[in-house]
């Protein structure tokens, strides 16, 4: 080692970090951080190299013989503010989960909430800038440069959470929309309905459109065509506040893509004399919703989150101690729920 000694005096004044044992060494922070937490990618001769530069250097975070045996893995948990709009939120049930989770795995998590005019600057996230997680799990939609700086930027693993982007090496995991919201429209087809549309913005999230071509799919196999005006938006592209216009023509039933816009659409029916089920018929989707619908219990898809929670986890866990692991694309299976909304 060069100039170790003058290296470690200049130190003493300030914590030693993984960033400076790397530069000590003319190597990468993630051989460092591998290194450190005793995990496999680096040799046996480089990881000493590190040990002992880091003991040389003053390095706060070197584990004791036990701390090595039960090395706790530190999870970084990344949300949008704009979905947690609405209390209790749909991500914020996927968190608890992947407490749950992580708690099974003797491992700790940390949340943190990112601000929209971030997400917009391609500002990173603290989680990936203070070398203090050995992972991190994104949930919900981000917009695709956001993701990209993300995946390009990280040193340690992240796995993207309930969407799914065309991003080279990454790994996403989701639930089955396409085969759910297919399913979910061939039970309305099988019970009559004919004149059904589909309420959600296309632009919004990659999970909307997915819902948008299982509920197409069902629809052309019974030769149904396209009605464009019964492709009902239900939000601005990337905002999480609900609204909708009603068709002038309306149709006999409404496949939402979530349980929050079906519970808003049926309250906007009742207002304008539409009585469910009797009058029109609604699906909903993510067996989610804050609050009962008087005297509706919604036929929904469930997406299974403890499940989602569970995978991520997993997921996340095998990335961490694997040098050689292939990206790839988890869909997580649900179930209908039977209720009386068509």
């Amino acid at each position: 080692m060069q100039n170790g000694g003058s290296m470690a005096g200049e130190r003493r004044q300030r914590a030693v970090t993984q960033t400076d044992i790397a530069r000590e060494l003319g190597i990468s922070v993630v051989s460092v951080s591998i290194a450190l937490n005793g995990r496999k990618g680096v040799s046996d001769g480089l990881r000493q190299r590190i040990l002992d530069a880091a003991e040389e250097l003053g390095y706060e975070g070197l584990p004791t013989p036990a701390q090595k045996k039960d090395a706790i893995v530190r999870i970084g948990v990344l949300i949008s503010r704009r979905y947690l709009r609405y209390t209790p939120s749909f991500y914020m049930n996927v968190y608890q989960e992947i407490v749950i989770a992580a708690q099974e795995k003797k491992s700790m998590t940390f949340l943190e909430i990112l601000d929209m005019e971030d997400e917009e600057s391609l500002k990173l996230p603290k989680l990936l800038l203070d070398e203090q997680v050995n992972g991190i799990l994104v949930l919900g939609e981000l917009s695709h440069a956001y993701t990209e700086a993300i995946q390009s930027s990280s040193r340690v693993p992240v796995i993207f959470v309930d969407y799914y982007q065309p991003i080279g090496d990454a790994d996403f995991i989701i639930s089955d929309g396409y085969a759910g919201a297919y399913r979910l429209t061939k039970m309305m087809l099988e019970a009559g309905y004919r004149k059904i549309a589909f309420v959600g913005t296309l632009q919004a999230t990659s999970s909307i459109r997915d819902r948008f071509f299982g509920y197409r799919k069902a629809m052309m196999e019974r030769r149904i065509p396209l009605k464009q005006e019964w492709i009902i938006p239900d939000r601005i592209a990337f905002d999480a506040d609900i609204f909708m216009n009603l068709p002038e023509e309306m149709p006999e039933a409404f496949f939402c893509n979530c349980d929050v816009t079906a519970a808003f659409l049926i309250e906007k029916l009742r207002q304008g004399g539409c009585r469910v089920p009797e009058d029109v018929g609604v699906a909903g989707f993510d067996h989610f919703y804050m609050n009962e619908i008087e005297g509706v219990e919604l036929t929904t898809y469930d997406v299974n989150i403890e499940a989602m929670a569970k995978v991520s986890v997993n997921t996340l866990l095998r990335k961490i101690n694997q040098t050689h692991f292939v990206p790839r694309l988890s869909v997580v299976t649900g179930k209908i729920i039977y209720g009386n909304s068509f």
